[in-house]
């Protein structure tokens, strides 16, 4: 408990429900909420081949006066936002913090990979800094701005390790702590619901896939008829026909090509959302979990006051306890009533922000589903309309050249009766 508060302490992380992004009213502050807009590019591969890794360059543009400049740009590597989302999670009891994209140790040097790695790191990042609790972590500001991460990286795993054990430790501490009977049905109803949710965008991920799978195939389907097309219009079959095959070959390659971008847009919108949020369910249960560890640092705490109640007891009724010995014994009293209390209130805190982080990934994710099927409904469109604009387009080049020899030979012409 005395790490965990001189964390806080070092932080500087309001703890109250209003000042940690409570949806209940908050007192009025003047200052005004800053703003972060971080991007993550460039991705470079360094290192040897048996030990190589891709570098991301990360840039951050903030009015927060927490920082020394209002823009910089840093280079990372996936493992620093593991890092950071890991740090994080610790730091924050109660919070739900945005997780990074899972690890893939085939392929993971492939473009398409690396492409869609670095789209997801960007906009993890850029949800943690505009958290509201989050972005006045010391730790962000650290992976954000310094420039000897590598060494500043190591003294803080050093520091953490000596206050919280760090992430395995504390799992170690829930899962042997004290017995944990949940007394708020919420808990128990949001972690079935959760179960389902989790069920439901996991099978929507291979669901969209699989479409995106077949539009690949749709377009190569696409490609080889046009490639058929294009070579039996350089055939002798006739000027005109040849012609008529041709722009048909052309049209094809534009459904070819179509198809393919279509493909891109499913895994950039639908795709990439529906697997953050299923990725985000994980994140939510840890903080569920969180909230477990400070019930247990609560009991420990209690404990270990009713222990040093019965010690003062004890040693007074045997008159152990001289003038100076009693205010010693009456100050170690007091302090363990002030350490549970201190606790007690922490996990009241953190039941009330569980449930508000909870509220938020709700409203969040029904914000970024709407905002990516507008996208992707919105490109669908846009191609579907290229697609028939192509074939409108074809047709009439077709008409024209019909029309002209129709004009030559009237229906009524020896010719016409003739055919």
């Amino acid at each position: 408990i005395a790490a965990r508060a001189a964390s806080k302490e070092r932080k500087q992380i309001p703890t109250s429900p209003s000042e940690a992004g409570s949806s209940a009213p908050a007192k009025k502050d003047n200052s005004i909420q800053p703003v972060f807009v971080i991007t993550v590019d460039d991705p470079q591969r360094v290192g040897d081949p048996i030990r190589a890794y891709t570098m991301y360059t990360v840039h951050t543009k903030t009015t927060s006066p927490m920082y020394k400049k209002s823009t910089f740009s840093v280079l990372r590597r996936y493992s620093d936002f593991l890092w950071l989302y890991e740090t994080l999670s610790m730091n924050n009891p109660g919070v739900v913090v945005p997780p990074v994209p899972d690890k893939n140790p085939f392929g993971r040097f492939d473009n398409e990979f690396v492409q869609q790695r670095r789209l997801a790191l960007e906009k993890c990042i850029q949800k943690i800094a505009n958290h509201p609790v989050l972005q006045k972590d010391p730790d962000l500001k650290l992976f954000l701005e310094s420039d000897t991460f590598s060494l500043d990286i190591k003294h803080r795993k050093a520091e953490m390790a000596q206050e919280k054990g760090g992430l395995i430790t504390a799992i170690g501490q829930t899962i042997a702590g004290p017995r944990f009977h949940e007394t708020d049905e919420w808990f128990d109803r949001q972690k079935f619901y959760l179960d389902s949710l989790e069920t439901q965008l996991r099978g929507l991920v291979k669901s969209i896939e699989a479409v995106a799978k077949q539009r690949s195939d749709v377009a190569a389907a696409a490609g080889e008829f046009a490639q058929t097309i294009a070579e039996l219009a350089a055939c002798d079959v006739g000027k005109q026909l040849s012609a008529s095959l041709a722009g048909l070959a052309e049209v094809e390659r534009k459904a070819q090509e179509l198809q393919t971008a279509q493909a891109h847009d499913d895994m950039m919108t639908i795709l990439s959302t529906a697997d953050e949020y299923a990725r985000l369910i994980n994140s939510v249960r840890l903080a569920f979990s969180s909230r477990i560890r400070v019930y247990n640092a609560w009991q420990n705490a209690d404990a270990h006051l009713k222990r040093t109640k019965q010690t003062h007891e004890t040693n007074r009724a045997q008159g152990k306890l001289g003038p100076e010995a009693l205010s010693r014994s009456l100050a170690l009293v007091a302090d363990a009533e002030r350490r549970a209390l201190d606790a007690k209130q922490e996990y009241e805190h953190v039941s009330r922000l569980v449930k508000q982080e909870t509220a938020r990934f709700e409203r969040e994710r029904v914000e970024d589903f709407k905002t990516a099927l507008e996208a992707f409904l919105e490109g669908m469109i846009a191609k579907q309309k290229q697609l028939i604009g192509a074939w409108e387009s074809y047709q009439q080049t077709l008409l024209k050249r019909v029309t002209p020899q129709a004009q030559q030979h009237p229906p009524d012409s020896p010719v016409a009766s003739a055919a």
